[in-house]
């Protein structure tokens, strides 16, 4: 089986513009470990694109490394056409992992990920709000600053509604802060407000199909404040055990909600006292992968092909451990 392995940061999507390095470390970690995850199953042949700015994967990988901007189009198109299936990772944002998602089903090949709608309404803060409190799933309130909004005297963040990660994500020390920052910008109306929901910052990784969701572990996320930005710099991979089973049960009402999901995701949570609220629910690979095959002590990437060609998928039992994944540039 022939994989191209996209990874828009480091393959070429940026090429010809600023390449953030907080982002190049990322896509890189995300890359490498998926990579080296495929390349570590017999009869599996990887392919990746790679911005002449960053390293190749190691490995048995085919790297193809693009000259400027205008070879990205073709050379894409080629290297789906010549695989047997495309997993790639992109940010939701401004549509770039649901255009990619399109062009792949556009050239008839498989795609390893959820479907284009799917990542649309993941895409969306606000949407994916809606969405699961039309299903009685906790999640934070979400507004766009033209919308009325429920009193909240405490503090509030602000955050663009298809933004990855911490991008842009402020806290500020009430509601109208909030606003006049958001408001301030030229594109105010990207953005949305959320009241701030204090708790533990947590994610999941998630196996996702038809509907079904099959959880893989609960992470501790590191996180913290500077200059009232939010700021990501790593994960505890496996760092909780779900004895109670409320993790898998909010797993599978996420994906109940949003059945296009497939494949790997991760959810993103608040830990209140009164239970987890989701904040974020993303499409694709997080940072978290880095560490869960040593978290699991199994190959997460074999799980995926096994959901694809698998007409009944059991998940299997794992011999677990913590690992410590770190953010840096």
């Amino acid at each position: 089986m022939n994989i191209f392995v996209y990874e828009h940061i480091t393959g070429g999507g940026l090429i010809g513009e600023h390449l953030p390095p907080s982002l190049a470390v990322e896509g890189q970690m995300m890359r490498n470990a998926l990579v080296g995850d495929l390349d570590a199953i017999a009869g599996i042949e990887v392919v990746t694109l790679r911005d002449p700015r960053v390293e190749p994967p190691a490995g048995g990988a085919q790297s193809i490394v693009l000259s400027d901007r205008a070879q990205w189009g073709s050379a894409f198109d080629v290297l789906a056409a010549s695989a047997d299936a495309v997993w790639p990772v992109a940010p939701e944002t401004g549509g770039v992992l649901e255009r990619i998602s399109r062009r792949i089903l556009d050239a008839r090949r498989t795609l390893i990920g959820s479907s284009p709608d799917a990542i649309r309404i993941a895409a969306s803060k606000r949407e994916t709000h809606r969405i699961l409190s039309a299903d009685a799933v906790a999640s934070v309130p979400t507004f766009r600053i033209d919308e009325a909004r429920p009193r909240h005297d405490g503090p509030w963040v602000a955050k663009p509604d298809d933004g990855c990660g911490c991008e842009d994500t402020r806290l500020f020390p009430h509601e109208a802060a909030a606003v006049r920052w958001v408001g301030s910008r030229p594109d105010a109306t990207r953005f949305v407000l959320q009241p701030h929901v204090p708790g533990e910052a947590l994610s999941l990784c998630v196996l996702a199909r038809g509907g079904t969701a099959w959880l893989l572990c609960v992470n501790r996320q590191r996180m913290q404040v500077r200059n009232d930005a939010f700021e990501f710099t790593g994960a505890e991979v496996n760092a909780i055990v779900d004895r109670d089973e409320v993790f898998a049960s909010l797993a599978q009402s996420v994906v109940g909600a949003l059945p296009g999901l497939h494949g790997y995701c991760g959810i993103d949570l608040v830990l209140t006292p009164s239970g987890p609220a989701v904040v974020d629910v993303n499409p694709r690979l997080t940072t978290s992968w880095v560490g869960l095959g040593a978290a699991l002590r199994r190959n997460p990437a074999a799980l995926v092909l096994d959901l694809l060609k698998a007409d009944r998928f059991v998940l299997p039992a794992f011999e677990r451990s913590t690992v410590e994944v770190r953010v840096g540039t």
